[in-house]
């Protein structure tokens, strides 16, 4: 009897087996974001690239905005290395500002307009910015942000800035901007205006140089920056092109993610301007309208979470209709139950479509995707495979022991994606980022899952405590926990993911409480009101806690943390 040596996925890489040679033997081309944009566009400049409310940009429209808006920055004082935050949702003129920052050599602080004022703070002082672009609706409370740091100018966008005529001026009279701007603030058309005479040469391309600082809860549910390169966004745009059955020249990709997240703008955004599609900016999505919109747009791809096909499936407007332009819609953000996958796919073939539901695993610290199953390369219950130039594998927790194919462990990744580090946090870069034996650079996901004898990836559970909305927003427990341990009353607290009740996919914030002693029974109802109020003035709406639980005491593990997973099996849905 012989025994079978081991396979190890990082040397055997089957699910190379799925890829032509070609593709696996490109390299990554030595250029910035913007420059690959129009390097592969250099023969279709008369393409279109964007399209916003009907109104259409082609490829030699996109590149004379992006070098307007490098010499407006240069114009406003910014030089290589400043870092610009950003509070927006997407527009054509935060995608130019995007190509624009990259090929001076800048970088985009990209941060959720929802954000409180003490939120949007943190972030602005966090990399210490100069600079604030904001959209006009949320221009106050960018302003009191601003307030006690660093920024002397302020540049303010309207979501009408780049609507056609008659929808700019229906929009102006429907929404006013009411604001009495300060002195500092300088309006977009100006912005660009104050550009003129200066110089639009790109910066020499810089491997190191971060294009963006995207924030993300890592593996600790504590807000960090992850600084993405130009390498990083090429690499998963390379590597989408192995998949030439989906992917043509002259498409279009529907985005419906915002910009501050890192699947917005890798996948939804520069991946396909790479690949010679025409994106259409739906801004800010009305999950109720997305079946109209698909319906309006037929576009043949989308990067979504598992709610918006959910949504799809069930949206009536869609009985009975011809969708079979659809090639590659793909879910993201979250995890997709094999039930709800199920729904999905029976409701894209009873259509038409040709394939199944895209799916992948990724996370923010590898600019979003690492594994895809796309087209007819699927299995139930899996992420997919690892993309071309990208290597997965299952290790002991922890370290940097790689498991045989089948075992399960902590899932780790490394390829082009690799972000270059978390802005300013050297301890938790080098928690996350570890250089194993073999010389390659890993990101510890903090995920458990294991890959099979084709390299198809299996995510069983997320170890970490970051908790993932129905949208495929995420919650950072610390967000909710800095704010009600303000309160005096409160002795310790903890925030843990719960059901979402109204919808199949996603979980919602519970906070247990501990108060201190001292604090009388009859007070409790109180200081739960009290907390709820706190929570609706500091947090984002979608922040806000389902619920509060008063304990005597919270469970510890035995390495004398909070048991988190002790704490998400105590709830019971008469808690909230």
């Amino acid at each position: 009897m012989t025994t079978q040596n081991p396979v190890y996925a990082s040397q055997a890489k089957p699910w190379l087996k799925y890829y032509d040679q070609k593709f696996i033997d490109q390299t990554l081309p030595a250029l910035s974001a913007f420059e690959y944009v129009c390097q592969r566009s250099k023969n279709h400049l008369n393409d279109t690239a964007l399209e916003y409310y009907g109104r259409k940009f082609t490829y030699a429209d996109l590149i004379v905005n992006v070098k307007k808006t490098a010499a407006a920055l240069r114009g406003a004082g910014v030089k290589k290395g400043d870092i610009i935050t950003v509070v927006s949702i997407m527009t054509p003129e935060i995608i130019a500002l995007f190509y624009a920052a990259d090929m001076m050599g800048a970088t985009l602080n990209l941060v959720d307009p929802r954000y409180s004022v003490e939120g949007i703070r943190e972030y602005i002082e966090e990399v210490d910015s100069h600079l604030l672009v904001c959209l006009n609706v949320v221009y106050e409370r960018c302003r009191q942000a601003a307030k006690r740091t660093n920024v002397e100018k302020v540049i303010v966008l309207s979501p009408a800035d780049s609507l056609p005529p008659v929808m700019a001026v229906g929009y102006k009279l429907t929404t006013p901007d009411k604001n009495k701007y300060a002195s500092n603030v300088i309006r977009w058309k100006q912005f660009i205006k104050g550009g003129e005479g200066q110089s639009t040469a790109a910066e020499p391309y810089d491997p190191d140089h971060a294009c963006v600082v995207v924030h993300t809860g890592g593996t600790t549910g504590s807000p960090k920056g992850v600084m993405l390169t130009d390498d990083c966004f090429n690499g998963i745009a390379l590597q989408f092109q192995a998949y030439p059955k989906l992917f043509h020249r002259g498409q279009k990709l529907m985005n419906v993610m915002p910009p501050f997240i890192a699947y917005g703008f890798a996948c939804g955004i520069h991946l396909p301007l790479v690949l010679g599609f025409t994106v259409i900016i739906i801004p800010n999505l009305d999950p109720a309208k997305l079946g109209s919109l698909v319906l309006k747009h037929k576009p043949e791809h989308m990067f979504g979470v598992p709610t918006h096909y959910q949504q799809l499936a069930a949206d009536p407007k869609l009985r009975d209709k011809d969708l079979s332009f659809i090639i590659n819609y793909a879910a993201g953000g979250d995890s997709l139950s094999r039930g709800a996958e199920q729904t999905v796919n029976d409701f894209l073939a009873a259509h038409g479509a040709r394939y199944p539901i895209a799916k992948g695993y990724g996370m923010t610290e590898v600019s979003s995707a690492a594994t895809v199953a796309a087209g007819l390369d699927n299995k139930p219950g899996s992420v997919g495979i690892p993309m071309v130039n990208t290597v997965v594998a299952a290790f002991e927790p922890g370290t940097d022991q790689e498991l045989p194919i089948g075992q399960r462990g902590e899932l780790c990744i490394s390829g082009p994606g690799v972000m270059k580090g978390y802005y300013n946090k050297p301890a938790e870069t080098a928690a996350i980022l570890r250089t194993h034996a073999d010389g390659r650079v890993w990101v510890h996901t903090g995920d458990i899952g294991y890959l099979d004898e084709d390299g198809f990836v299996y995510l069983d559970s997320r170890i970490k405590r970051l908790i993932i909305r129905h949208d495929g927003f995420k919650v950072f427990p610390s967000m909710i926990e800095n704010v009600v341990s303000q309160h005096p009353a409160v002795h310790q607290c903890s925030v843990v993911g719960c059901t979402d009740k109204d919808h199949v996919q996603g979980r919602l914030p519970f906070v247990y409480l501990v108060l201190d002693p001292a604090v009388p029974a009859a007070k409790r109802k109180q200081i739960i009101k009290e907390l709820r109020q706190l929570c609706i003035e500091e947090l984002p709406e979608y922040v806000q806690p389902v619920g509060y639980k008063i304990i005597p005491e919270m469970p510890l593990t035995l390495a004398a943390k909070f048991d988190y997973r002790k704490l998400e099996e105590e709830i019971t849905p008469r808690d909230y």
